[in-house]
Order: C-alpha cells, then structure tokens, then sequence
C-alpha cells in the first residue's frame, strides 16, 4: 500500500522508502531545551528519526540516514518521561524531526494523549512543510502551533541541496494553507551562504506578505545563525558562515510584520534545582566550531560563553 505521508509517495514504507523509517515512532532524543522562540520556550521536544528531504546542512544527519537505528517509544512511554518529577518545566511540546510528518501513524496516536495528560500545553508541530495543502490545513486545527520552515525559494536550490525540486512550491503552499486553516504558525527562514539574491531576498518578502494578511497568526522568524554542519561542511556552497551582508538580510523583514521573541521574561516557568536534564551531544569540528544541537539547561552556560548573546537567556536557569 504507498505512503501518503509525504509527498514523495513511495510504494510502501519501510527501510526501501525515501525516508526509510521502517516503524513510526522511533524517538532519536527527548528533553527540554531553551533556545526556542520565546512564545513556546521552555519546549520538551521529542526528536523522531526519518525525514523527507535530504538537506546538506542537517545538524542530525543520523537521524535521517539510519533513522532505524533509534529505539521505538509508544506515545505513553514518551509522556511518562515527560511527566517526570526531575523533568525540567515547559511550556510546550514539539514534536520535531528528521520530520515528524513520515511518522504520522505515531503522531495521530500520540495527539489525544498528549491532549489528555498535558492540559494546558501547547503542542507543536516542528516541520519542514513538505506536505500537502490539506494535510498542513488538517495539521494546523490539530495542533496550537506549526514551526514550519521554508530552506529554498527556487526548485534548482531544493533539488541540489535537498533532492526535491518541487519543495519550495509545495512549501509555500501548506505555509498558507496553514494560515487560511486559522493556525498559528512560526515561520522559519534559514538563510544560508551564497544564497541572499535566490532565495532569501524572494522569501523574505513573499512570508511578509503571508503575515501580514494573517491578522497576526504568522510569525516570520528570519534566522542568521547558521553554521556548517554534517555534510555541509567542506561543501563548496554552503561550507561556511554567513557573511556580513548575509546577515543583514534580516533587516529586510519590515517592521510591521509580527514575528516572534517577544515573550516577557517573567511568563517562563523558573528551574527548580532538582530538574535533570538528559544527556545531549556536542560536535567539535575541525575548524574549532562546536555544535549544540540540543541545548539543555546544563549545556545553556556553555553555549552562552560560545555566544555571548545568549546571554540573557541565563533567566531560564533562576532557581526562583
């Protein structure tokens, strides 16, 4: 029987599948991490192997190529981690990838619980909108937030650093169908090295007007963080930094479109001494980088001293 969970419409799933997931829910790494938009952060995240696209810069690339080789969680199993007593607070719950759209079996199963046993948090769905108009329309109703991202604006991009040509329209189509749906959406433009004139500029200024229209549901969150990672690095295109001129494309983003980080400091739930957080991977690179791609209460001071602009997010960590 083909899949339908994504675009790509394999003939089955299963290890030959394009996402090669043979068991939906099959959880690659669980806590709560603070480096989230301020409107859903603190967010215990639940990280699910398999994806649909093959991005050259994925920070979790073992996660996508041998998503089989994380162990399978029911949705209670993964609650009662999260429901802990030494489980830091949250104010929300993601579920994050890979994708979580190629396990969608495990994520129908997983919502009602979730609504059950977490009255009262917001539940997210962390994507990378590669899915079709009504199953993001479908998506938005089901949950309080889509963060979707939107890497590419042009088909030639999408298929040599992703391997899907067809990802910037079918992107931008569940983006609004997110938005007509009446959800709540974070919208995230990862810009990346080399690609300000084909990509970021048009973005930009096509999820501006998306917001705008969106009586303040769209948030557009343009994101100059980027740094070379898994089989980024060493790759011609996008084995480097952002550039200065890169960076300042975020001032492209009008000031009248909503975006997010605009939380007050004092509706985050504090950090009782006796919260535990799991244990989360760090990744030295040859050029003295180090990459956080989980960044957990203990690993927060660590990743302020890499950047101290992070600096302000040390209130997360108030005992009272």
């Amino acid at each position: 029987m083909a899949c339908t969970d994504c675009p790509r419409a394999c003939t089955a799933r299963g290890p030959r599948s394009y996402c090669g997931l043979d068991r939906p829910g099959r959880v690659y790494w669980q806590g709560v991490t603070l480096l989230e938009e301020h409107e859903l952060a603190p967010t215990y995240e639940v990280w699910l192997t398999g994806c649909s696209l093959r991005c050259r810069f994925c920070t979790v690339p073992a996660a996508i190529e041998s998503p089989r080789d994380a162990p399978w969680h029911a949705p209670d199993d993964v609650l009662d981690r999260a429901l802990a007593a030494d489980t830091p607070p949250f104010r929300s719950l993601a579920l994050v990838g890979g994708d979580p759209t190629v396990s969608r079996p495990w994520v129908d199963a997983f919502l009602p619980r979730a609504r059950a046993r977490l009255p009262g948090i917001d539940l997210v769905l962390n994507t990378n909108m590669y899915l079709s108009g009504p199953q993001a329309a479908a998506d938005a109703r089901a949950f309080d937030w889509i963060v979707g991202d939107l890497h590419f604006w042009t088909a030639d991009c999408a298929r040599r650093l992703a391997g899907a040509s067809d990802y910037p329209d079918v992107a931008r189509a569940a983006a609004e169908a997110v938005a007509d749906a009446g959800g709540r959406l974070i919208l995230r433009l990862l810009l990346l090295p080399g690609h300000a004139a084909c990509c970021g500029r048009p973005a930009i200024a096509w999820a501006a007007e998306l917001a705008r229209r969106s009586e303040g549901r769209v948030l557009v969150h343009v994101m100059a963080h980027y740094a070379p990672a898994g089989r980024a690095q060493g790759h011609p295109e996008l084995g480097r930094m952002l550039d200065a001129d890169e960076r300042a494309l975020v001032a492209l983003l009008p000031d009248d479109v909503p975006r997010p980080r605009s939380t007050p400091l004092a509706d985050r739930p504090a950090r009782p001494a006796t919260a535990r957080d799991p244990a989360a991977p760090l990744r030295f690179h040859a050029d003295g980088s180090v990459l956080l791609p989980f960044v957990t209460g203990d690993l927060l001071p660590l990743a302020v001293e890499l950047d101290p602009t992070l600096a302000p997010r040390l209130a997360y960590l108030d005992p009272d």
